[in-house]
Order: C-alpha cells, then sequence, then structure tokens
C-alpha cells in the first residue's frame, strides 16, 4: 500500500510538467448531442496553442452473452459513416443520469432485453485527441425477454452470434466499432484463465 502511495505521488509531480492551462474559450456550436468549444490554451513550454474540444454527456454499452456463448450484436445505419455496422446496444447519457441507468435502458429499448444486474467492464475515452466522451462498459446478467422500443429515429437489427465468430469478426475488421471491440476485449482478458 505504501508503494503505490508514493508512486500515485510521483506520477503526479511528473504530470504537473504536462498540463495545458485554459486562457480563454469560446463555445462554436451548442447542439441537442455535443457542444463544440475553441480554448486557447497555455502549453507547458509557455507558448499558446488552440484546442477544439466537443463536450458530449457520454453513455453506455452493454455486453451479453447468452447461455449459448453468443455475443448480442446489433446492426444500424450510422451516417456519419454512410455505413451500416455491427455494434454493441448502447446509448447517450440522459441528463444527469447514472450510466448504470443508462445501461439499463438502452438494452431494454434497443434489444427488448431487461437486465436485473449489470457488471462493470470499466469505462473508455472513445475519442481522446478532441472529446470528453466516456463510455461506461457493462456485462448484462440475469436477462428476461420484454420487447423494444426504438426511438422514432432508430430502425435496428438484432443478431445472437458465437463469441468465436465475434472474436473472427474483429481481428477481420468487420466490427470496427470501438465500444465493442473494447467491452469484449475487457471481458476476454477478464475471464482468461
Amino acid at each position: 500500500m505504501h508503494s503505490i502511495l508514493i508512486f500515485n505521488i510521483i506520477n503526479m509531480v511528473i504530470n504537473m510538467d504536462m498540463i495545458e492551462k485554459k486562457l480563454s474559450g469560446e463555445i462554436i456550436y451548442d447542439g441537442k448531442i455535443i457542444k463544440v468549444e475553441k480554448h486557447t490554451v497555455l502549453c507547458p513550454n509557455k507558448n499558446t496553442s488552440t484546442r477544439e474540444v466537443v463536450r458530449h454527456k457520454g453513455g453506455s454499452t452493454i455486453l451479453y452473452i447468452n447461455e449459448n456463448d453468443e455475443v448480442l450484436l446489433i446492426r444500424q445505419y450510422r451516417y456519419a459513416y454512410n455505413e451500416v455496422i455491427y455494434e454493441l446496444p448502447a446509448g447517450k447519457l440522459e441528463a444527469l443520469e447514472d450510466p448504470y441507468d443508462s445501461a439499463i435502458r438502452e438494452l431494454e429499448e434497443e434489444a427488448g432485453l431487461k437486465a436485473s444486474r449489470l457488471d462493470y467492464l470499466g469505462c473508455i475515452y472513445p475519442t481522446c485527441g478532441y472529446s470528453d466522451e466516456v463510455i461506461h462498459l457493462y456485462l448484462a446478467k440475469d436477462v428476461i425477454k420484454t420487447h423494444t422500443n426504438f426511438d422514432s429515429d432508430e430502425f435496428i437489427e438484432s443478431y445472437y452470434i458465437p463469441l468465436n465468430d465475434v472474436k473472427k469478426m474483429i481481428i477481420s475488421g468487420e466490427i470496427k466499432d470501438a465500444k465493442t471491440i473494447c467491452a469484449i476485449s475487457r471481458y476476454l482478458m477478464l475471464n482468461e484463465k
């Protein structure tokens, strides 16, 4: 315990030399899902620079593996990529919503499944170069079938795909979605024997 405390103190001191100080900022865009800000910062070397930051409320992603070792994946069209992609059920957090509650809600809305328990797999920073978005990863347990409740602009198909095939889809690049790759990778690492 003593060595962990010393490591954390040393790490904080080392990181102090890397911190940028915000000098000014302005909101460029304030939308329904994101806010875009432009900041002027003072760099550690005393030079100034510009940072464009996308503010996002964050989200939750849910991994469900059934008794047959099949992963629930959804397919939906993603406008920004002009592509239909495979991914895990997920959604953005509503204002002041707990990520756990969001995960419970999204799994039922998108896949028609109600989990009585979620195990936390951690969180990820999907685009740390320009966004403050945090996605929380969960593993659904004790699931019962209910019904979907898509948003009016959502068109989703659900599939159960064997875990070994999902791993192959990730390796081949058929699954490109970062939150899906991270959640499955964390699950596999936590369950290595």
